[in-house]
């Protein structure tokens, strides 16, 4: 059932599969396993996808309300796609993570790896083939099942799919004089960092979700449109995303 061609394409991909040879690496898995069962081309749960933008491709998010998008890696673990590639991204950069149900009809399961990975079958075929699998130790060697992954096939992202953004907030002195409305001394700061540890917060770098993740879709659109009609852009701009 697990062929070599099979293994082969998934360890290249795991060792390999972003940027522009993401889409040719995709269709080989696509290929080899079309003789699979159903359980390990489809998702029962959530699943996410952390995207960093920077320039037009934020804009290009809150004024068309997508992003141009074909195969791709996703986690079913939220706290993995939270840390992916460095977690919330540096400043000049938007940090998004998008979700896809079970549910959603706008993508087609290439292959679940992480169903594939929790199987006693396919863990000894990779074993019993690591040795005629090229690149065997940078790729499933390597990865296994660490980032919980499931490949999938979806020609467009949708601002109504975001789950978190990502950002910075204020210095932790600059949010203590927000709460208490003076510059704080040191005993008050105390104060405020059980505050913010008992409502589960953090200063710094953050994801947020929720009704925050709603406040920050509503002003992102906004903000794009009215930069759209000061600089009378329109929408013919370029739609193209990062690889990441």
């Amino acid at each position: 059932m697990f062929s070599l061609e099979l293994l082969q394409a998934i360890n290249n991909w795991q060792f390999k599969g972003i940027g522009s040879d993401k889409e040719l690496l995709a269709q080989q898995i696509a290929e080899h396993a079309k003789s699979l069962p159903t359980e390990f081309k489809n998702i029962s749960t959530k699943c996410y996808r952390k995207i960093d933008l920077t320039g037009n491709h934020t804009f290009n998010l809150g004024l068309h309300m997508k992003l141009e998008e074909s195969y791709s890696s996703w986690t079913f673990d939220s706290e993995i796609a939270k840390d992916f590639s460095g977690g919330v991204p540096p400043k000049g950069w938007q940090g998004v993570i998008f979700e896809l149900t079970p549910e959603d009809t706008s993508y087609e399961v290439i292959i679940n790896l992480d169903a594939l990975f929790s199987n006693s079958n396919f863990l000894n075929a990779c074993h019993e083939n690591k040795n005629k699998i090229k690149g065997y130790s940078n790729g499933i060697g390597c990865f296994m099942n660490i980032e919980r992954e499931v490949i999938v096939k979806i020609p467009e992202l949708h601002i109504h799919q975001l789950w978190a953004y990502g950002g910075y907030s204020n210095s932790r002195e600059k949010l203590a004089e927000t709460v208490f409305g003076h510059k704080p001394d040191a005993n008050e700061l105390v104060q405020f960092d059980e505050m913010m540890k008992k409502a589960g917060m953090q200063v710094g770098p953050a994801w947020v979700t929720g009704a925050g993740k709603d406040l920050a879709v509503k002003t992102h659109i906004a903000t794009a449109q009215l930069l759209a009609k000061e600089k009378n852009t329109g929408t013919d701009i370029d739609l193209t995303q990062p690889n990441n």
